[in-house]
């Protein structure tokens, strides 16, 4: 945590908006992400400059890759519902994030985007809680999903009785299968912690 407190420092003090989140359900144990939201690509290619050249940035970077196991490469995702650049968000949410890889001989992306919005409207109407629905533009094309935050995992429990209860919930969750690539379905959490 020491070390991921100087990341979020050194973010903040050139004006980066770091978020870093904790894997938790559907996570692989000790797994960690850090996010932030732009604008756009020129607002990224700016902040990743002023990262950069930001001091201590570099060193911390090598402090840090002493503790990884594995990595990722980087996904940036566009928001197609949603979403909100430079969005404070208080530490403790909860973030479900439910994705899929989009099925390239039969899924129809646009009818996939129809799909999920039906399905976060939905929801919506039966929790209150909203999605914001995504798609990667860069890193592992094709994937798609909704990202609902929640205040801490007591909301996503009555969230889910109150699904669980209603009789359209499931049905039109299972709706959503014909797009994905069978085994590529993936529900988690994570939890911000700086």
């Amino acid at each position: 945590m020491p070390l991921v407190q100087e990341f979020v420092g050194i973010a903040k003090s050139v004006g980066v908006p770091l978020h870093v989140w904790a894997g938790s359900n559907g996570c692989v144990a000790g797994s960690m992400a850090f996010t932030a939201n732009y604008e756009s690509l020129a607002a990224r290619a700016e902040g990743t400059a002023k990262l950069g050249s930001a001091k201590g940035w570099w060193e911390t970077v090598r402090k840090f890759r002493e503790y990884a196991v594995s990595s990722e490469p980087d996904n940036i995702y566009a928001y197609v519902r949603g979403g909100t650049a430079n969005a404070e968000i208080p530490l403790g949410t909860v973030i479900q994030q439910n994705v899929f890889q989009l099925n390239a001989t039969g899924g129809d992306f646009l009818a996939a985007i129809k799909w999920m919005n039906e399905f976060a409207d939905l929801t919506k109407s039966i929790t209150g809680v909203d999605a914001n629905i995504i798609n990667t533009i860069y890193g592992a094309l094709g994937r798609i999903g909704m990202f609902a935050g929640y205040a801490n995992a007591a909301q996503i429990d009555e969230a889910r009785a109150k699904l669980i209860a209603n009789a359209e919930w499931f049905p039109k969750f299972l709706e959503g299968g014909k797009f994905a690539i069978p085994g590529t379905i993936m529900q988690r959490h994570v939890v911000k912690i700086a």
